[in-house]
């Protein structure tokens, strides 16, 4: 079931939906702002909609929820869920519990506030995905988590296989390391750049002079890299580059061009990626 651009009738319409539908698998939720706005109107100082979710057979759930003006409370409760989707705010409403299953997990969540309580309670909704094998987040929801204050409670992904992550510019790559550091068995690194940084005008060599480290743990592991979109910026070449030198097990670096990329300058890059030294002797590099 898909409840995407739905109006409600009222605050409990959704959960009263849900709970007539006890042998649902797959549910995505999108609570629209604009959709939202009239209930709000009509009982100022309460929450807009409640989203009680307590569905046992559930498998799949996506759950997006941009509403930062207007209160939503969420609860989740779905121990069969095996894959969570999970993109908006984080309201001091959210509320999951029972989520043992979840093996492949995908977080989006909006820079609302930057400071360390905000950080704290990523981190705890983080923790509830602690047996996850594979993770997909924005690189924003990793700078939000590298605000937490007590980094001692920081989760563990002890089963943590493969994690992609969707970059702006390249100094948030320091702050996914935080979450490196808790992922010791991860074999897989995937990149997907949101946007071209060049173009918009941002500087990002200042982020490029230190030499980027791969925590030790994931140097034992990690055996292939993947990055979508390539263009063959000079900081591009240079985060590659690091990458090769940092990592002592990689067998494949694989690297996909930007569909508008031209066949001289795809040919360029490719010649100069091979002439750089790596650490790990077995690396192959491959171009898609």
């Amino acid at each position: 079931m898909k409840l995407v651009s739905v109006s409600y009738a009222n605050r409990d319409s959704l959960s009263t939906l849900l709970a007539a539908c006890p042998f649902l698998r797959d549910l995505t939720i999108n609570l629209s702002t604009a959709r939202v706005r009239n209930l709000t109107d009509r009982n100022p100082g309460t929450y807009s909609v409640d989203a009680i979710i307590l569905i046992p057979t559930l498998k799949r759930l996506h759950f997006h929820c941009p509403i930062i003006c207007w209160r939503s409370r969420v609860h989740i409760n779905t121990p069969a869920l095996e894959y969570f989707h999970f993109a908006g705010v984080l309201s001091e409403d959210l509320v999951l519990e029972k989520l043992p299953n979840v093996v492949e997990s995908v977080v989006e969540v909006v820079q609302w506030r930057r400071d360390v309580h905000y950080g704290n309670k990523v981190w705890d909704f983080m923790g509830q995905f602690c047996n996850v094998i594979s993770m997909e987040l924005t690189t924003k929801t990793a700078e939000i988590l590298s605000h937490a204050s007590n980094r001692d409670n920081i989760p563990m992904f002890h089963n943590l296989s493969s994690l992609s992550f969707s970059v702006f510019v390249f100094f948030e790559w320091h702050a996914i390391q935080l979450l490196l550091h808790r992922a010791p068995k991860l074999q897989i690194l995937v990149v997907k750049p949101l946007q071209n940084y060049v173009q918009y005008g941002i500087r990002t060599d200042d982020y490029l002079k230190e030499p980027l480290t791969v925590p030790e743990c994931l140097s034992s592991h990690l055996t292939t890299f993947h990055y979508n979109q390539f263009s063959g910026n000079e900081y591009e070449m240079e985060f590659v580059r690091q990458l090769l030198m940092a990592v002592g097990v990689l067998e494949t670096m694989r690297i996909t061009f930007k569909s508008t990329l031209d066949s001289e300058l795809k040919l360029q890059v490719h010649e100069k990626l091979s002439e750089y030294q790596r650490s790990s002797q077995s690396c192959q590099i491959a171009f898609d």
